[in-house]
C-alpha cells in the first residue's frame, strides 16, 4: 500500500509540476522574442519533463522488481507443498474415487474392498505425514481458499464413518495411517499386492475389511464419491487461484 500511494504522489505531483512548467513557458515563450532565451526556456521544460518521467519510471520499475521478489519468495514456500503433499494428496482422493464408481455393492469381492481399504488408508496417510512433516496447514491464495479445501476435508471424515460410530472409525484410520507411514517408502511404496497380503496375516486389518464391506451400500458409496469429487474440484481450483493470483 505505500508504495501505492508513494506512484500516486508522483503522479500527482507530476500533473501539477507539468502544468506550472507548461504554463510558465507558454507565458514567456510570447512575451519574450529573443530565440536564445525562448530556445532556453524550451531546453528547461524538456529537462523538468525528463525529471518527471524518469522518477516515474523508476517507482513503476521498483513495482515490478519488488512484485518479481515477493512472487519469486510466495513459490519458494509453496511450490514444495503443491509437489510433496497436495498432488499426492489429491491423486490418493482419485484414485479412491475410481475404485469406488467401478464398485458393484451387490458384489463385493475381497480384492474389490481391500482395494478400496488399501486407499483408504493411503489417503488419509498422505493427511497425516503432511502434519508430520509440514504441519499440515494448507497455504494457499487466500484465508478463504484454504478454509474452502478443509471444510471439504472434513465432510469427507464426517461422512465417511466405514467402521461404525463411537469413534472406532478413526481409530482403524489411524492404524492404516501408521501402517503406510511405516511401510509405504520413495524406493518402496506400499502397493496394493503387499497390503493385501498384509490382510491375509493382520487380523485387524481383515477386521477393517469386514466393516468397510457392511459400509459399502449404494447409499453410502454415493454419497462419499460425491464428497470426494468436491474435495478434488476444491483443492484443485484453489491451485488454479494460487497459479493465477500470482502469475497476473
Amino acid at each position: 500500500m505505500k508504495r501505492i500511494f508513494r506512484f500516486a504522489f508522483i503522479i500527482v505531483v507530476a500533473a501539477v509540476a507539468g502544468s506550472v512548467a507548461l504554463g510558465l513557458a507558454n507565458y514567456y515563450l510570447q512575451s519574450i522574442t529573443n530565440d536564445s532565451a525562448k530556445a532556453t526556456i524550451v531546453a528547461s521544460i524538456v529537462t523538468v519533463f525528463g525529471v518527471i518521467f524518469s522518477a516515474m519510471y523508476k517507482e513503476i520499475s521498483a513495482y515490478y522488481q519488488e512484485r518479481s521478489a515477493s512472487i519469486n519468495r510466495k513459490w519458494e514456500l509453496i511450490f514444495p507443498f503443491i509437489r510433496k503433499h497436495y498432488n499426492p494428496w489429491i491423486n490418493s482422493a482419485q484414485s479412491l474415487l475410481s475404485s469406488l464408481k467401478s464398485l458393484d455393492p451387490n458384489e463385493l469381492s475381497d480384492e474389490a474392498v481391500t482395494r478400496v481399504l488399501h486407499l483408504t488408508g493411503l489417503f488419509y496417510a498422505y493427511r497425516l505425514r503432511f502434519i508430520v512433516n509440514d504441519g499440515g496447514l494448507i497455504l494457499l491464495s487466500s484465508d478463504e481458499e484454504e478454509r474452502k479445501v478443509m471444510d471439504a476435508y472434513r465432510e469427507i471424515e464426517n461422512n465417511y464413518a466405514w467402521a461404525g460410530g463411537k469413534g472406532e472409525t478413526p481409530i482403524r484410520v489411524s492404524y492404516l495411517q501408521k501402517l503406510f507411514l511405516s511401510k509405504d517408502k520413495p524406493d518402496n511404496p506400499y502397493v496394493l499386492w503387499t497390503f493385501a497380503d498384509d490382510a491375509e496375516k493382520d487380523h485387524f486389518i481383515e477386521e477393517s475389511r469386514d466393516k468397510l464391506r457392511l459400509w459399502l451400500t449404494r447409499k453410502n458409496i454415493d454419497n462419499l464419491k460425491t464428497k470426494l469429487e468436491d474435495f478434488i474440484k476444491c483443492f484443485k481450483a484453489s491451485i488454479e487461484k494460487l497459479y493465477t493470483a500470482w502469475g497476473d
